[in-house]
């Protein structure tokens, strides 16, 4: 079983058994242990010979833990850009892919930032963010490349 099927049945089944009686950033914690072991394993597999081509393949399909995907949405004014990127840079994440688009005056980002060098934890900066998409009037999501893949396969 690919690595990302792996994961994202996981993941569902974290979600559909505990619902909203857990907080997201403790599943996405769960998740992340479960994967860490899942890579491990793998990693273990590939180095004595038994890993297959498609799951070390797989792999670099899911995504990154060092990297978060962000969506910003809400009623277009000047700033957004700049206080998100702000953000950033006050943690020291670098913008890898920046994709933003206003439609009839609805505004919709993506950003993939790199956090591998991020000055806080991934719950600090995306709680920061939060309430910097408060503070504009946007809504802010971010989540860690590799969860996000793994939970938006069909």
């Amino acid at each position: 079983m690919p690595n990302e099927d792996l994961i994202y049945r996981i993941t569902r089944a974290v979600y559909d058994r505990v619902g909203s009686a857990m907080d997201e950033q403790t599943i996405e914690q769960l998740v992340t242990d479960i994967y860490r072991e899942v890579q491990t394993d793998r990693a273990t597999q590939s180095r004595s010979g038994t890993g297959s081509t498609q799951n070390i393949t797989s792999h670099t399909r899911e995504g990154s833990s060092d990297r978060m995907v962000i969506s910003v949405f809400g009623l277009d004014h000047p700033g957004i850009v700049a206080g998100v990127a702000q953000i950033l840079a006050e943690a020291s994440c670098s913008i890898i892919d920046i994709n933003q688009t206003v439609v009839q005056g609805k505004f919709a980002m993506v950003i993939i930032a790199d956090t591998a060098r991020a000055q806080e934890t991934t719950a600090e900066l995306k709680d920061r963010l939060r309430r910097e998409g408060e503070t504009l009037g946007v809504r802010i999501y971010a989540q860690r490349e590799d969860l996000f893949n793994a939970m938006h396969r069909v």
